[in-house]
């Protein structure tokens, strides 16, 4: 994502101090770590409803699981989002079944 002034690889400790410390202090402030960065992309995607699969795979994750382990608690109120679904769809389900066949009947009406 960095490169050193030449291109190569940047060392780490040389590029928080004279570069992402200052640029912190100026900015948000202090304590932002670079991989606070991560958590924040996580974080977002999560409130978007992103599915937790695909985070686990920006992440570079081996395992949901270990994306769950880190950021779980991050899904909560995922269940009642889940259970609102749920309940959504079997109303519109019970009220389809109530729903005439072939639409409401007409009847005329003659002099």
């Amino acid at each position: 994502m960095f490169t050193s002034p030449e291109g190569g690889r940047l060392r780490l400790g040389l590029f928080r101090k004279r570069d992402w410390y200052p640029a912190v202090r100026e900015s948000v402030g202090e304590p932002l770590r670079p991989h606070d960065l991560r958590h924040t992309h996580v974080a977002l995607l999560i409130a978007a409803g992103e599915d937790p699969y695909v985070i686990s795979k920006r992440l570079g994750h081996a395992s949901i699981r270990t994306t769950y382990d880190v950021y779980g608690h991050l899904f909560e109120g995922r269940d009642r989002e889940a259970a609102d679904a749920l309940e959504a769809a079997r109303t519109e389900a019970v009220a389809a079944q109530m729903r005439p066949k072939g639409g409401p009947g007409v009847t005329r009406l003659t002099p």
